[in-house]
């Protein structure tokens, strides 16, 4: 599986000169939308209407101007009313600039939690990987 991979521009920087920690959550976003395009899933996510009930980040490394960065997501959990996609950023270097642990719920049309049916939860339990 491909990484998702960005190059960093002035305009995602901070006063620092150096990625703003909010930025990261976009970033992570759009490698969680390449990854589940990747393995086909866009009419899982449809149905499952999952949204981001938690985000875990650990900031290791600034990453600056120019910047390549590498993101490499995976399934490591997956629940009846839970996914957990484990996400790390490394630069060109392969330095670890961040991890993040974030887990998606499945919602309905009134934004509530349900349970994933069972064709639902098989499809995304097939793409679990460990580290």
């Amino acid at each position: 599986m491909q990484a998702y991979t960005l190059e960093i521009f002035n305009y995602h920087l901070d006063g620092y000169r150096h990625v703003n920690n909010a930025r990261y959550l976009e970033f992570l976003e759009a490698a969680r939308w390449d990854f589940f395009r990747q393995h086909g899933m866009q009419e899982a996510l449809r149905l499952a209407r999952l949204v981001v009930a938690q985000s875990n980040i650990r900031y290791r490394r600034p990453a600056e101007l120019g910047d390549i960065l590498h993101i490499h997501s995976r399934i490591a959990e997956v629940q009846s009313r839970k996914i957990h996609i484990a996400q790390t950023v490394c630069n060109r270097h392969r330095q670890t600039c961040v991890e993040a642990g974030i887990t998606l719920m499945p919602t309905d049309e009134q934004g509530r939690v349900f349970r994933l049916p069972e064709n639902l939860l098989d499809t995304f339990q097939t793409l679990i990987q460990t580290p």
